[in-house]
Order: structure tokens, then C-alpha cells, then sequence
């Protein structure tokens, strides 16, 4: 509280200020003389004298300061801090209209829409990784603050000086009108007779009223002149045309912080408003500029699976024909590279692995396949790796890791696949160590600690 005083006193700027909080007669109640006050804004205090006492700050940071306080009690925007994202505080979700906070999951920032989730217990609305999101608004904003733009911002500023050039105008007709009251007035008063002392009491009051108009008319063009922005001189302009060719590299610089960035980004926008199509990775975002000019533009987010992508079965399709064409896996990846298809999430291509895995996703999504013959007749008490692992209860992963590592009998032989098949022996006996083997090894990795 005594720092919200110090801010919002007018004292430190050095202005002598009278009415900065008037009594307003309908909020008065009976018996109690200091209710009935508000806080007045600037342009509203009955008497400001400003450089009258020493100053600690300017008069100009006195009123930046005000305007970060009001921007900072704002709960739709906020105040710019220290995180990664570029949207915090500016975000809202398409869908319901709350506003979407950043969250961070290992280190990966998210703009997420938790309203519902935390008031209602509800399911998340959307998430969209913020990376994909400050992408897309990064380049258009730079783009908007291109030369070109910068030349028609310029164009506006002369449009202002011309309009602030007609309102000066304006102001000193008035002046010149109320000094020529007040001239009047006294010229009237000097005039009049010392015995007729009714009419000097009439004149005198009325050169008191010219005067305290002219008084208040002159407050009113010194406030309304500050409150003016400072228009732009040749060296300035030429300046701002400079800075417009370096700014994507003062953008992109490591000495640019941040919250500078994040200040740039709300001089330039009011909202952002996002919305995602189903589980998908397309989304819509529409940017709402500083004036209400607005700009919809479409983005793509990572998805955790492939089926979650929109052209999921003609990638799978795509991928299949390759495939039957004969083309190994890295061939297939390096194909759909070149057809311009894209995986889920974080690699930008296709490699060997991720063919395998779009094509194993497509078979689950089929159902599981027909067991395979085994390549030759099995002798007695030897199994298949999937009869084998089904009468355990254990995956085929881990029963194949097992023979790898030797601690099953069995014996390879030549089959279709490269690597050959193993055929796994295993009688009543082999059978119970084996199911001992998996008891003790499931006891063991649940009894383990588990990382946080």
C-alpha cells in the first residue's frame, strides 16, 4: 500500500495537485462525513500546478507509471514476466471463450485451456504446444512492422500532426476570445465611477468570472496539450526507417530479453483467439491488432499419435503402396519426404523407424493379425515365441529379450525374414521355471523406486 502511494502520487513528479479525490453527494451517508469520496482520474482534479515542487521523476514517467498500474490490474492481459512463451496473458480458447494460461511439461511450454477443468471438474478444453503458436506470431508481427508498414504508420503521423496543427488552432481562437473577455471586463470596470459603487461590485464580479474562466480555459490546453503524444521529427523518422531493416535481427538477438519481446508483441495486440479442429493437428488462430483490425491465419500442432492426424489414413495408404512396391523402410521415409508429408511431432521428416511404427499403428488399428505358421514342424515340447509367451502371460518383447540373452532354450532356423525365426524349447519343468523367472521378475521392477 505505500508503494501504490508513492505511485499514484502526483507530489513526486513535482505538480501541486488540488481534488484528486472529491466527495460525491449521492455516496455520502448521514452521520458519517468522510464517506462519499472517490478517486478522481487526471484530466479531472480541480487544480493541477505541475513543476512547483521538487521533482524525483518526470512528469511523463509519473504517467507511464500509471498506465503500467492500470495495465497490471488488468486480468485479461497481465503484466509481461520472465517465461519463454510470447502470448501468456493473451491467449483465449475458440471454443469456450476463457482465457488459456501457459503450463510447462518437462520443459516444454503449453497454452492451455484449464477453466473448465478447475472450476467445474470438468475435461480439458484444448492444449496447443506454445512453440507452433509464438512461431506463427512471431513472423507476423515482424511482417507488420516491415518498412512498407512502418512507411504508412509514418503517413498517419503526418495526418496527426496536421489534425493536431487545426486543433492548436482551435485552442488559441479560444484563448484569444476569453483574454478579450477579460480585457473587456476590466476596461468596463476602470471605466465606471467611484460613487456608483452597485455597478463596481456587478463589473468586479464579472471580471472575477472572466478571469477564473480564462484561469480554467488555460488548465485545460495545458493538460489536454501534455496528454498529446510527441510528434515526430525528419531525424526520428529517419531512425525508425534504419531501425526497420535491423529490427529481425535485434528480434532474434541473445541480448533481446524476453519480456522485451513480449512488450513489442503488446504494443501490436489486443487478443489472440485459438481454436483447434477436434484432436487434429489444424488449428485457427485470429489475431485482433491494436485499432480492432483482425487477421485469421492457420497453423500446424504437434499431435502425440498418428492417428491424430487429419490425413492419417492417406499416409498410411501412401505408406502401404510404397512398401509394396518393394522399397525398404528408409526408401519409403525419404518418398513421403519428398511428397511433402509430415510426421506428429518432433522430428520434421520421416526416417526408417517411424515408417515401421505408421505401419505397425495401422495394423493395431486392424486388429491383431492371424498367427503365422511356424517354417518347419516343431519337435516335441517346443513352442512358437507367441504360443510361448500366451502360455506364460508375458509379452513377446520380453520373452524375445530372454532368448537374446540366453536364458531360454532354442534353436534358429531359416524362415522369410532376414534374421530368421527362433523356435523356443520348454517342457513341464522349463515351463515352471520360466513362470518363476517372470513372477520374480515383475516383483522385482514393482518393488523398484520410481522416478518422480
Amino acid at each position: 500500500m505505500t508503494l501504490q502511494s508513492v505511485f499514484n502520487n502526483p507530489a513526486y513528479a513535482g505538480a501541486y495537485v488540488y481534488g484528486r479525490r472529491p466527495t460525491d453527494p449521492r455516496a455520502k451517508r448521514p452521520g458519517r462525513p468522510a464517506t462519499g469520496r472517490r478517486r478522481a482520474h487526471v484530466g479531472e482534479w480541480a487544480v493541477c500546478l505541475r513543476d512547483r515542487l521538487p521533482a524525483y521523476i518526470t512528469w511523463e514517467q509519473y504517467e507511464q507509471n500509471l498506465r503500467q498500474l492500470a495495465l497490471n490490474r488488468n486480468v485479461t492481459r497481465g503484466v509481461a514476466r520472465r517465461g519463454p512463451t510470447l502470448l501468456a496473458g493473451l491467449v483465449r480458447c475458440g471454443r469456450c471463450g476463457h482465457r488459456m494460461v501457459a503450463m510447462y511439461s518437462h520443459g516444454y511450454p503449453r497454452y492451455a485451456c484449464g477453466t473448465e477443468s478447475a472450476v467445474y471438474a470438468g475435461p480439458r478444453c484444448q492444449s496447443v504446444a506454445a512453440r507452433a503458436v509464438d512461431r506463427v506470431v512471431e513472423a507476423l508481427v515482424l511482417r507488420a512492422i516491415e518498412p512498407a508498414a512502418l512507411e504508412v504508420s509514418l503517413a498517419v503521423a503526418s495526418d496527426l500532426e496536421r489534425e493536431r496543427a487545426r486543433e492548436e488552432q482551435i485552442w488559441q481562437q479560444r484563448l484569444e476570445r476569453a483574454r478579450y473577455e477579460v480585457e473587456r471586463a476590466r476596461r468596463q470596470y476602470n471605466a465606471v465611477e467611484p460613487e456608483n459603487r452597485l455597478v463596481a461590485r456587478t463589473l468586479e464580479r464579472a471580471l472575477e468570472d472572466r478571469l477564473g474562466a480564462e484561469q480554467k480555459l488555460g488548465e485545460d490546453y495545458r493538460r489536454a496539450r501534455a496528454a498529446r503524444p510527441a510528434m515526430l521529427n525528419d531525424a526520428e523518422r529517419s531512425a525508425i526507417r534504419a531501425l526497420a531493416t535491423e529490427l529481425p535481427k535485434l528480434w532474434n538477438s541473445p541480448t533481446t530479453t524476453n519480456e522485451q519481446r513480449k512488450d513489442v508483441v503488446r504494443q501490436l495486440l489486443e487478443e489472440v483467439r485459438l481454436t483447434v479442429q477436434g484432436e487434429s493437428e489444424r488449428a485457427e488462430m485470429t489475431l485482433r491488432w491494436a485499432g480492432g483490425h483482425e487477421t485469421t491465419t492457420a497453423l500446424t500442432r504437434p499431435v502425440a499419435k498418428l492417428s491424430q492426424l487429419s490425413c492419417y489414413d492417406d499416409l498410411v495408404q501412401r505408406a502401404e503402396h510404397l512398401r509394396h512396391e518393394g522399397k525398404t523402410l528408409q526408401q519409403v521415409a525419404d518418398a513421403l519426404n519428398a511428397e511433402g508429408w509430415r510426421p506428429a511431432k518432433r522430428r520434421a521428416t520421416f526416417n526408417a523407424s517411424m515408417v515401421t511404427s505408421l505401419l505397425a499403428s495401422k495394423r493395431a488399428d486392424r486388429g491383431t493379425p492371424p498367427p503365422q505358421p511356424p517354417p518347419e514342424k516343431l519337435k516335441p515340447n517346443e513352442w512358437t515365441l507367441a504360443a510361448l509367451a500366451d502360455r506364460l502371460g508375458m509379452s513377446r518383447i520380453t520373452l524375445y529379450s530372454w532368448v537374446q540373452r540366453g536364458w531360454v532354450r532354442s534353436r534358429k532356423v531359416p524362415s522369410p525374414r532376414p534374421s530368421g525365426t527362433w523356435i523356443p524349447w520348454a517342457d513341464e519343468n522349463e515351463l515352471e521355471r520360466l513362470a518363476a523367472l517372470h513372477t520374480a521378475s515383475r516383483t522385482r521392477w514393482a518393488r523398484s523406486p520410481q522416478p518422480e
